[in-house]
């Protein structure tokens, strides 16, 4: 219930940015604009504004629309069609039609500009072992190093580290990397290569260069179970924690993760602590694709402090997180843009797409983790509807652009028949699409 609450949360917040674009853009214009509905179907509330709209709240949170007045879907009194948005210059329908994915960018700049001025917490990148035959070792990294900067960007946590270093292994290239040791900063070059989008099997990426981070040992204690996982089948809870495997206690979450890892398909004997109480259970992890262990758990890193000395936050002024905001939200648009070029040419696996269970499980999960990751998930999320609805299938604004496109190049709108064939074909595409997508969810779900 808590994953489906805040998916109606941030699916609401996004679909009024999303529609009060195109509303803003076209009360500018001079149409008028006759519904502004947030979802689809039975109204559960409506109320008709001073400016002759009707604002609706309707009962199924998937979407929304705003209704114009237009010549083609009904008949327009004469004294009216000036505000008709069929009778508008070509550029102001190109406007109106490209401010819902534009609302959606701006959106996610303001959202990356209120993170990165609130500050993001974490772990100083501090380097704890360096692999040995690794791109890292050949570039001299050592055990101490801090990484300060990645190609001039400032990095003083882990995960800021692991985003810059992933971008560069989309495409690959050298990383130029500033390295704190000793009071001192050293220039170092790390050849990245580009990883492989469409592989079943992804090893972690600092892994792969040969860094590895320093440890602090979390408390093995339960903050999020997989549904249909075999945490779950096993009876493990939110908050439980792990105590010992066939009597031998262990104490670090890194350490039942090894166990787990190592031990794919078999029955796992281990004693947990559940509030007050000490229970003996069995668990037995499934086998991945390349013979690991796994069942479905996370870990809830919050009941363990750490050292002051690690402690570190991704923060900047005001004036500087703008532009900070405005890079995050280009590169992910960039990552999303590639992403489906990878799925339509076959380097990516179409098993990347989400549907609204997906969408949801993840909303009730970054709700969890706090305000900060509940925003970040709100930028991705109107980043990716905003390139989403780019897409140049009919129905889509995307369509429509591409409808205009060709108006302005014949010099006349297409006719009719073909607007309303182009439809049936973004009708038929958007439904394999959430096929797909819903698909996908279920197969996650149930584990098949």
């Amino acid at each position: 219930m808590q994953s489906l609450f805040f998916f109606i949360v941030a699916l609401s917040i996004l679909v009024v940015v999303h529609e009060f674009g195109h509303f803003w853009v076209a009360r500018r214009c001079g149409v008028k604009v006759l519904k502004f509905s947030v979802g689809f179907g039975r109204p559960l509330w409506k109320k008709l504004g001073r400016d002759g709209t009707e604002y609706i709240l309707a009962a199924i949170p998937l979407g929304g629309y705003v209704k114009m007045l237009d010549e083609r879907e009904g008949d327009v009194p004469p004294e009216q069609l000036d505000q008709s948005f069929n009778k508008k210059s070509l550029s102001a329908r190109t406007a109106i039609v490209a401010a819902g994915p534009i609302a959606n960018l701006l959106f996610a700049i303001f959202a990356y500009w209120l993170i990165f001025i609130m500050g993001i917490p974490g772990m100083r990148p501090i380097i704890d072992e360096v692999i040995v035959d690794s791109p890292a070792s050949y570039a001299q990294f050592r055990t101490g190093d801090e990484i300060k900067q990645i190609n001039g960007t400032e990095t003083p946590t882990w995960s800021s580290v692991r985003k810059e270093l992933f971008k560069i292994s989309q495409s690959g290239g050298t990383a130029d990397i500033t390295v704190g040791l000793d009071g001192i900063d050293v220039q170092r070059q790390l050849e990245i290569a580009k990883i492989d989008l469409g592989s079943s099997v992804a090893t972690p990426l600092l892994n792969e260069l040969g860094l590895i981070p320093i440890q602090i040992s979390y408390k093995p204690i339960i903050g999020s179970i997989i549904r249909g996982g075999s945490a779950e089948k096993a009876g493990l809870k939110e908050g439980d924690t792990l105590l010992s495997f066939e009597g031998r206690l262990i104490n670090d979450w890194a350490e039942w993760v090894t166990l787990i890892r190592t031990h794919p398909d078999a029955v796992m004997p281990i004693e947990i602590m559940r509030g007050d109480e000490t229970l003996a259970i069995l668990v037995t992890p499934s086998k991945t694709a390349d013979n690991i262990g796994r069942i479905g758990a996370g870990l809830d890193a919050s009941k363990t402090e750490i050292p002051d000395y690690l402690q570190a936050e991704l923060r900047y002024g005001p004036i500087s997180a703008l532009g900070y905001a405005v890079k995050e939200t280009w590169d992910f648009s960039s990552s999303t843009i590639k992403g489906i070029v990878g799925m339509l040419i076959g380097t990516v696996s179409s098993k990347n797409i989400g549907g609204p269970i997906t969408i949801a499980q993840i909303a009730g999960a970054s709700a969890e983790q706090g305000l900060i990751a509940f925003i970040y998930f709100l930028a991705m999320i109107s980043v990716s509807l905003g390139i989403l609805n780019l897409l140049p299938i009919p129905i889509l604004d995307g369509g429509h652009l591409v409808m205009n496109l060709i108006e302005w190049v014949k010099g006349k709108p297409l006719s009719e028949n073909a607007q309303l064939q182009g439809q049936k074909v973004g009708i038929i595409l958007l439904l394999a699409l959430m096929f797909l997508a819903f698909f996908n969810d279920l197969s996650r779900l149930f584990g098949s």
